[in-house]
């Protein structure tokens, strides 16, 4: 997932100036907990025209300017002028903490806070699931050489958790979000927004052990994905699976899903494709032998009906809470 091209060259850490120019930003409630932490080296992973991203350990903060694509995780910019104030390149060391980004010609400081929405989760009826699937038709033409490796696993997983497609999904592909990592977001997402949280769970564990074996960036959406966190259109997308929305609607918010990033778009997609397809519950265990106890029932659906959530707010005060 990449908002512009990148400026690959490196360079070493830096000192940072304590009296750098701190231009105001709006951080996510899911932003590292280091951000607010005492103040650290931090490394700059990489930079594009529209995003910069740190890294200290396996998580990732990105700055993100206003046009690109909202990351759930994201401390947002004013203007795309404030990310290019910074003046960082991929390598460098910058300072983060006690919300406040620092590099020796510039830095950032969190003056509000936003909170990102989940997607819904809840049973989807028979009606609503065929809609969704019918809306995705087609959108997933992946036609490089890991497509039917990627469809293949995709499968595999859909049907129940096993740690080898896991495994063979979890990092597959080039880029800083490889193809694989970005078919577990959509089926860890799918399988939230259709109510199979069972399924979520236990293809959540099979993952998270793995995600060493990706990148940092990756890792960190992933993570954010099995929480129900997404950007904004897939979560629009999978809203629309609860309301009821008609297959062409459906269609039209799946080709935004679609068309996100390079490869990312229609792995998402593939992946929401294959959590629609997963077979439903599983028969309970019998207590009794056959015959002499109770009948053998169906895991029942939750019927919690699905809340209506409020659309994303800035809140003031970042540095005295998030409510």
């Amino acid at each position: 997932m990449q908002t512009a091209e990148a400026r690959p060259d490196r360079a070493r850490a830096l000192p940072c100036a304590p009296g750098a120019h701190l231009r105001p930003a709006a951080a996510s409630t899911l932003s590292p907990s280091w951000l607010q932490a005492q103040p650290a080296p931090t490394e700059v992973a990489a930079v594009f025209d529209q995003a910069i991203y740190l890294r200290r350990g396996q998580e990732v903060l990105p700055l993100l300017a206003p046009e690109a694509l909202m990351l759930p995780g994201a401390l947002r910019v004013i203007t795309r002028a404030d990310l290019d104030a910074l003046r960082v390149r991929v390598g460098e060391g910058v300072l983060v903490g006690g919300g406040e980004v620092r590099t020796p010609r510039g830095g950032l400081v969190v003056r509000r806070v936003w909170r990102p929405q989940p997607v819904p989760t809840a049973p989807l009826p028979e009606s609503a699931r065929q809609a969704a699937r019918a809306g995705l038709a087609g959108l997933a033409p992946l036609e490089d050489a890991l497509a039917g490796r990627l469809a293949e696993l995709a499968a595999v997983l859909a049907a129940g958790p096993d740690l080898e497609a896991a495994r063979g999904l979890v990092g597959l592909g080039p880029g800083l979000t490889p193809a694989g990592d970005d078919v577990l977001c959509g089926l860890l997402l799918g399988l939230r927004a259709s109510g199979r949280d069972r399924e979520r769970s236990l293809l959540e564990a099979a993952m998270l052990p793995l995600l060493g074996r990706t990148t940092a960036i990756s890792a960190t959406l992933l993570h954010q994905a099995a929480q129900g966190y997404a950007v904004p259109p897939v979560v629009a997308l999978l809203r629309a699976w609860h309301r009821g929305a008609g297959v062409s609607a459906l269609t039209l918010a799946g080709r935004l899903v679609a068309g996100i990033g390079h490869t990312s778009g229609p792995a998402l997609v593939l992946g929401l494709t294959a959590a629609l397809a997963a077979p439903q519950s599983r028969p309970a265990r019998h207590t009794s032998a056959p015959g002499t106890g109770p009948v053998t029932r169906t895991t029942p659906a939750r019927t919690t009906p699905a809340r209506p959530q409020p659309e994303p707010v800035l809140v003031a005060g970042a540095t005295r809470g998030t409510s």
